[in-house]
């Protein structure tokens, strides 16, 4: 199959796959159709929708890492690049929620993480990866002397993934929360304060 094929098949999966509350209700023939090619052509690469699905979340994941590699070989200080990150993560939370449903195993959807499982090594491969690089972010904090010394990597973990909680509450409970630049504000602030002396 050739790359321009392919990435179309994986943009059609996700495209449904943003769209939908039931990820059992994705067919294959919906999958062509949205990618204008016929329903044997899928077949001829792809065993089943939830391969379909399972590679096409690869893709996703792996577009989002060379973005956001890049994002921070272009954004040298750590307070731009970290709001960055958090907006990046803004924007993923509400373009992707149908998805946290799959990664989570909703009953509905439950052969698409089985499909998944037998991506586990790329998967893992690209958690890495991504860790990676939000260690090279909170390297940029020490650098900058924003947190004195380098945290754990247990510290600066706890540190993001509480932050992103600001954002994942503002997502959910808009009503609740202060406007989007104080969520982010209190995300950065989060981080600073649990990581900093």
């Amino acid at each position: 199959m050739t790359a321009p094929k392919k990435n179309l098949i994986y943009e059609a999966a996700l495209s449904l796959v943003y769209e939908s509350n039931d990820f059992s209700s994705i067919k294959v023939a919906d999958i062509a159709d949205r990618a204008g090619i016929g329903k044997g052509t899928v077949y001829e690469y792809f065993q089943s929708k939830e391969q379909v699905i399972g590679e096409a979340l690869l893709y996703m994941w792996e577009q989002a890492l060379e973005s956001f590699a890049l994002f921070l070989e272009e954004n040298e200080g750590f307070k731009e690049a970290y709001y960055g990150f958090l907006r990046n993560f803004k924007m993923q939370l509400g373009k992707n929620r149908h998805i946290y449903k799959l990664l989570t195993m909703n009953p509905a959807s439950f052969s698409v993480p089985a499909a998944i499982e037998a991506f586990k090594f790329r998967f893992e491969e690209m958690r890495e990866k991504y860790f990676a690089l939000l260690e090279k972010l909170a390297a940029r904090s020490v650098s900058e002397g924003i947190i004195k010394d380098f945290p754990s990597r247990f510290d600066w973990q706890t540190a993001i993934l509480s932050s992103l909680t600001c954002i994942y509450i503002h997502q959910h409970f808009p009503d609740e929360s202060p406007g989007e630049e104080a969520v982010l504000d209190k995300a950065y602030a989060v981080y600073v304060k649990l990581l900093g002396d």
